[in-house]
């Protein structure tokens, strides 16, 4: 008789993601609805995110900062360039 081992993947609730992002969790709600929108049957119940999921918000919402701040920086460059 063969075992099969079953992969359970270990969820996060959204306070321990957001803590981790530095975020508040509503915030990380919002982004979790817009970019991974839930099934209609599960809408309104609590979140359970896959650290699967986890790592892809991470580094998603890494990426959107950084480009944001790069913005940032480029457009305060531009103005004090203007201003001289």
């Amino acid at each position: 008789m063969e075992q099969v081992k079953e992969r359970v993947e270990k969820v996060l609730e959204p306070k321990q993601l957001a803590a981790r992002m530095g975020i508040s969790p509503k915030r990380l709600r919002s982004i979790l609805r817009a970019e991974h929108p839930r099934e209609a049957e599960v809408k309104g119940k609590r979140w359970d995110i896959p650290t699967s999921l986890a790592k892809e918000v991470e580094k998603g919402y890494k990426e959107k900062k950084t480009k944001r701040e790069k913005t940032q920086k480029a457009k305060i460059e531009k103005e004090l360039k203007g201003e001289e």
